[in-house]
């Protein structure tokens, strides 16, 4: 983790996760942002490993940057931290791509535990949401008929993304390439139309290849 895109649009809060941050992952470069533009200004001079974005912003919001940076191709993880846990917010932005959901109101332990699950591929939610994200897997029962079939290694592959294993340590428990593992995870990705760890979370319940 070298370089972190954090959009806030107060000041101390900002300065406040900044801290989070370099507690988590050390001294890494944060670049700091207050609005939109001013992200989308930083997405476009240069590439970031993990960005931290609020949801409420002054010209927008910060569903806006996690599309663009999806758009764009980002490699890293994308991560909400915000003080809404209502679906009304937390599912437009695991649509849009959201990583990984992180409630202002936790403890600075847990946030700072959360984030640094990032290096071990852990998507970073906060219990509440993670609790409310089983709930929505469970609310949508699947079917044979309802499911978009993948091979069976594809749902293997599944199977460990859900439980917050990385790319690497995926391909050195089946034995394959990296780059084997990054074909699988993008067609799974396509297949099911998500673009996201928590969102592959999701269906792996549905599935029934984790359990709650």
């Amino acid at each position: 983790m070298n370089s972190i895109l954090l959009i806030e649009d107060f000041e101390d809060i900002r300065h406040w996760l900044a801290g989070l941050l370099r507690q988590a992952f050390g001294e890494v470069n944060v670049t700091e942002a207050a609005t939109v533009a001013q992200g989308y200004s930083a997405l476009d001079s240069k590439s970031f490993d993990l960005i931290v974005v609020d949801l409420n912003l002054p010209d927008g919001t910060g569903v806006d940057i996690l599309r663009r940076a999806k758009m764009q191709g980002l490699a890293g993880y994308c991560v909400v931290a915000t003080a809404y846990d209502d679906d009304a917010h937390l599912l437009p932005a695991l649509n849009a791509g959201a990583d990984g959901y992180l409630l202002k109101d936790q403890t600075d332990e847990q946030l700072i535990r959360d984030l640094h699950g990032i290096l071990n591929g852990a998507p970073p939610l906060s219990p509440p949401v993670a609790r409310r994200i089983m709930q929505l897997a469970k609310q949508t029962p699947a079917t044979s008929l309802l499911l978009v079939p993948l091979t069976a290694r594809e749902e293997e592959v599944l199977t460990y993304i859900a439980k917050g294993l990385s790319r690497t340590e995926i391909a050195q428990l089946l034995s394959v390439s990296a780059h084997t593992i990054i074909a699988h995870v993008r067609s799974i990705y396509s297949k099911l139309d998500i673009s996201s760890r928590a969102e592959a979370t999701v269906e792996a319940i549905r599935r029934g290849l984790i359990s709650t």
